[in-house]
């Protein structure tokens, strides 16, 4: 399999916070996370995948769940679908959009949460 790529990543750090809004979303313990940006690539089965840094946990062909990552630092809950993986990446068949940005840390601590404010 050849697989061209650009990949952009960052690193957002974390912090608590409480709101007493319930409508906003609970703000994520200090710790950081890594995001990536939801590419275009070519695969030798394929001239137009969509593919990402292989995130936590992540499949073959699974279906699973992501944080995207909005402007305003708001990460929400989408479900995914996986397809064909390397070590390093993995193509998603349905869920995201080319230029979403993705939490690819393990955020099982955070399972309970549709929506995270990153700090």
């Amino acid at each position: 399999m050849r697989i061209l790529f650009a990949v952009l990543a960052c690193i957002v750090i974390l912090s608590v916070g409480t709101s007493p809004d319930r409508a906003k979303p609970p703000a994520v313990a200090a710790d950081t996370v890594t995001t990536d940006t939801v590419t275009v690539g070519e695969t030798r089965r394929s001239p137009d995948v969509l593919l990402v840094r292989r995130p936590v946990g992540a499949r073959e062909g699974a279906r699973s769940s992501v944080f995207v990552v909005d402007a305003d630092g708001v990460a929400r809950r989408i479900a995914i679908e996986y397809g064909h993986a390397s070590p390093p990446l993995i193509q998603i068949v349905s869920g995201v959009s080319p230029g979403d940005r993705i939490i690819v840390s393990d955020m099982r601590a955070w399972d309970a949460f549709e929506r995270l404010r990153l700090r």
